[in-house]
């Protein structure tokens, strides 16, 4: 059965994806000196920071492959990991630099908010198959219904028949 209503659900993914390249693209610049002031801990070579960032941007890649594809299950798991993941970035970089990363933050909200969606969608499609066997079944009710409607009418008739042809033959 296909995958219906995980409209945002995409959209998040391809949001999460485009994140995950601008944080690499980010990074990568700052770590090379080009931009400056954007990500400290990348300016300063911070090892922990720097692995927890690419970190980041890998688990954002498949979670928007994951979300855009519809795989609940797993997109459930990995986005929980990317939250995780930015929630320990953010506080590594408060007690080390006593800064703020925006970029972590807008993880945690990337995860959550795909947990939510895709939790939603799962919800939806359960319905959807309830409601698609609900209408199967009062399908096969109805049928049913009819079937024996049609053999009772058949068989009156028949009924009917047997005992009209009974009566002219008696009265021959």
């Amino acid at each position: 059965m296909k995958k219906e209503n995980h409209e945002m659900l995409t959209f998040i993914g391809i949001v999460t994806i485009i994140y995950g390249l601008m944080y690499a693209i980010l990074g990568a610049l700052s770590s090379y000196g080009i931009i400056e002031g954007a990500l400290p801990a990348h300016e300063n070579h911070y090892k922990l920071a720097l692995t927890l960032s690419y970190l980041i941007t890998i688990i954002s890649f498949v979670n928007g492959i994951l979300s855009i594809k519809g795989s609940f299950k797993k997109n459930i798991r990995v986005s929980i990991i990317l939250s995780i993941m930015g929630l320990i970035s953010l506080i590594y970089n408060l007690l080390t630099q006593n800064i703020f990363n925006n970029f972590d933050c807008i993880a945690i909200v990337l995860g959550l908010a795909s947990i939510y969606l895709t939790l939603s969608a799962e919800n939806r499609q359960k319905e959807f198959k309830k409601s698609f066997k609900r209408k199967k079944k009062k399908e096969t009710i109805n049928n049913t219904k009819k079937k024996v409607e049609k053999e009772t009418k058949n068989n009156t008739k028949k009924k009917i028949e047997k005992e009209t042809t009974n009566k002219k033959k008696k009265s021959k």
